[in-house]
């Protein structure tokens, strides 16, 4: 388990332009895993008995221009691609995508704007201050366990001060999918795209449709349909010696309505719903959708849960794995959810002096730019902000590589007492307590791997630089 990591650390060499902006990195990484508090970058400190002046280090390391985000992460979709660990069907990747808020009361942080909570908690506010974040995420199986292991975040509003500096702006919606486009091309393989009813629009599909790479690769996307969705279906022949154009669309269906006026149409079959197995019944019409001026392909089911319609747009998927890759995406809420309460990865307060600072109540209607004294250091703080993110969720795809890897090994050390135990695979937070303390036991011993030497020598360096000044 140890050599793996150090593997992987040392792996993650080339995503930096200096060594040692690397070794940042690896005290970075580690702290993450082994810290005992959620509290922004000091914790790290506090964690791995760093001194004092490891505070300003460790903010230029995530302010650095000698690494980029996308740099670490395509490094990363090659880790995995050489570790052959994707979930297929078909021969395809399968994705999963989702949009995530997280609540930002800084008035200098750059790219907070007022966001609308869909929650149906009462709790929760129904606007609040904050970012956006777009995550894809590979499905991945471990056992008799699927994880989503996230491949990238970014946010996705606020960007409007960042336009003139060639920050792409794109529709949130889309951004998932150019994320989606970005990994089957570094990975070399087609992907099913499995997102929820939100992004059920045209311009996904569209969008998805438009690049269609050299090898041959294309993004599918399967969605769940709104409720009050309609299609079409396909015009009768025209007529001979008819005037006018040939009509584009047949009889319109609703096509929630069809569970009861069709019903004698569908078949039944059995299929897993959420990891339990039970009888469904459903209907597949390949049908035209005005949004894309096209045909995709619905699939009408009804489950013990109640009734679903899925879209795709691969007109050759089975329905029952339709149904059962679309089950699976709950992972990415899975790992939202590790991401924000097992690891704290939400708990960052990058903010620039730069930046003019925004109002806590913006009035309505009211397109209100944050402008800035310095545009580019204001930049290079959004960008430590997304740096810091994806880390985290580094960190999150290596503690599921490990769970999947070596499950018999991380429950002996962990020594984790669970009241339900609901897989044989150990979850993120099972894996990281076995992590953190083989760790902490090389820390406190006399071990001699590559990464107690390394973070000894951070613990030493700053000493002596002291003691050095005392004498002279």
């Amino acid at each position: 388990m140890s050599k793996e990591l150090t593997r992987f650390l040392m792996f993650m060499r080339p995503a930096f332009s200096r060594q040692a902006t690397h070794v940042w990195f690896v005290i970075v990484f580690v702290g993450f895993l082994v810290r005992n508090d959620t509290l922004g970058v000091s914790s790290i400190i506090r964690t791995l008995s760093l001194p004092p002046e490891s505070y300003n280090c460790l903010l230029h390391f995530f302010h650095s221009t000698a690494w980029s985000t996308e740099g670490l992460m395509a490094l990363w979709w090659s880790w995995l691609l050489q570790r052959n660990v994707a979930y297929r069907v078909q021969g395809h990747l399968v994705l999963t995508g989702d949009h995530t808020k997280t609540p930002k009361d800084g008035r200098k942080i750059p790219a907070v704007t007022t966001l609308h909570q869909d929650s149906e908690t009462s709790s929760k506010p129904s606007f609040f201050r904050g970012h956006h974040w777009g995550c894809i995420g590979m499905l991945v199986r471990a056992g008799d366990k699927y994880f989503s292991t996230p491949l990238l975040a970014t946010i996705q509003e606020g960007l409007d001060a960042f336009a003139d500096l060639g920050k792409e702006r794109l529709p949130k919606t889309t951004c998932i999918v150019k994320m989606a486009q970005q990994v089957t091309m570094a990975m070399g393989s087609s992907a099913y795209l499995v997102l929820d009813a939100y992004f059920a629009v045209g311009p996904v599909f569209t969008t998805a449709a438009e690049q269609l790479n050299a090898a041959g690769n294309i993004v599918h996307i399967l969605t769940r349909a709104k409720r009050n969705v309609v299609a079409y279906l396909f015009p009768p022949p025209r007529k001979e010696h008819r005037r006018g154009p040939s009509r584009k669309y047949g009889e319109k269906l609703r096509l929630m309505e069809l569970f009861e006026s069709r019903a004698d149409l569908f078949q039944t079959a059995e299929a897993l719903v959420y990891h339990n197995s039970e009888t469904i019944r459903y209907l597949t019409l390949n049908l035209i959708w005005k949004p894309i001026k096209g045909t995709l392909r619905f699939i009408l089911v009804e489950t013990s849960r109640g009734r679903i319609i899925l879209m795709t747009s691969d007109l050759t998927l089975d329905p029952i794995a339709a149904l059962q890759l679309y089950c699976h995406r709950v992972t990415i809420d899975t790992l939202f959810d590790t991401l924000k309460n097992t690891l704290g990865g939400m708990a960052y307060h990058f903010w620039s002096q730069y930046l003019r600072p925004a109002s806590r109540r913006p009035r309505k209607k009211t397109l209100q730019r944050q402008s800035s004294l310095a545009p580019t250091k204001t930049q290079n703080t959004l960008a430590a902000i997304e740096k810091f993110v994806n880390i985290q969720l580094l960190v999150i795809g290596m503690l599921q590589l490990l769970a999947k890897s070596f499950p018999e090994q991380i429950t002996a050390k962990a020594q984790c007492w669970l009241r339900t135990v609901t897989s044989n695979t150990p979850s993120e937070f099972v894996t990281q307590t076995a992590v953190a303390k083989t760790i902490k036991n090389n820390l406190y011993g006399f071990a001699k791997d590559w990464i107690t030497q390394l973070i000894r020598k951070k613990q030493k360096e700053h000493k002596n630089r002291g003691l050095n000044k005392k004498v002279a």
